[in-house]
């Protein structure tokens, strides 16, 4: 399996042709793994079973995995398409995280740290799931229940070339990431 190689540097909030083109040609060609390929491509924190991490959704992310699922139903990624992401403002920035109770997300926040200063996401929101079904008990020691923090930063808000750190915070609690953006295309 090919993984992407990205030069040095970081995501771009404007991709140039050649970079929309290669994530497209890439999406097509991983469109049955994409999801996979792209979120390994993509991780920061940690990727163990029930362990806090998350990925970084960039326009070249985006692009990719759009043209992947318009390539399973034999279609191509259309203009408009194309052109809702690369209008997109934000980065969007997830974290799993997990719980006892299915609304257990409830409450948490973000912010990201750059040069000293505290960058808060223009938008949050969480997904909630349940590992099983809720009349089953859920193994002892795991949570039952698992969410997707979504954070949407504006793009014109972030350095991509300084260190950054995403603090997830709920009651009292928090958890720090340390995010390099020169991974990120």
């Amino acid at each position: 399996m090919l993984m992407p190689v990205f030069s040095a540097g970081a995501f771009m909030a404007a991709l140039r042709d050649k970079d929309c083109e290669e994530a497209i040609a890439f999406g097509r060609e991983h469109r049955d793994t994409i999801e996979d390929t792209l979120d390994r491509q993509y991780l920061f924190g940690n990727s163990s079973p029930f362990a806090e991490g998350g990925t970084i959704h960039t326009k070249w992310y985006k692009l990719a995995l759009m043209a992947a699922l318009a390539s399973r139903t034999g279609e191509a990624l259309t203009a408009a398409q194309r052109s809702a992401i690369m209008d997109d403002p934000y980065l969007q920035i997830n974290v799993t995280v997990y719980g006892k109770n299915l609304d257990f997300a409830k409450g948490y926040t973000a912010v990201m740290v750059q040069k000293g200063s505290e960058i808060k996401p223009d938008k949050i929101h969480a997904d909630h799931f349940m590992n099983s079904h809720s009349a089953k008990q859920s193994q002892a020691g795991f949570p039952a229940c698992w969410a997707i923090i979504r954070a949407y930063f504006r793009y014109a808000t972030l350095d991509p070339g300084a260190a950054a750190v995403l603090i997830i915070r709920k009651d009292g609690n928090e958890s720090r990431f340390e995010i390099d953006f020169s991974r990120y295309k």
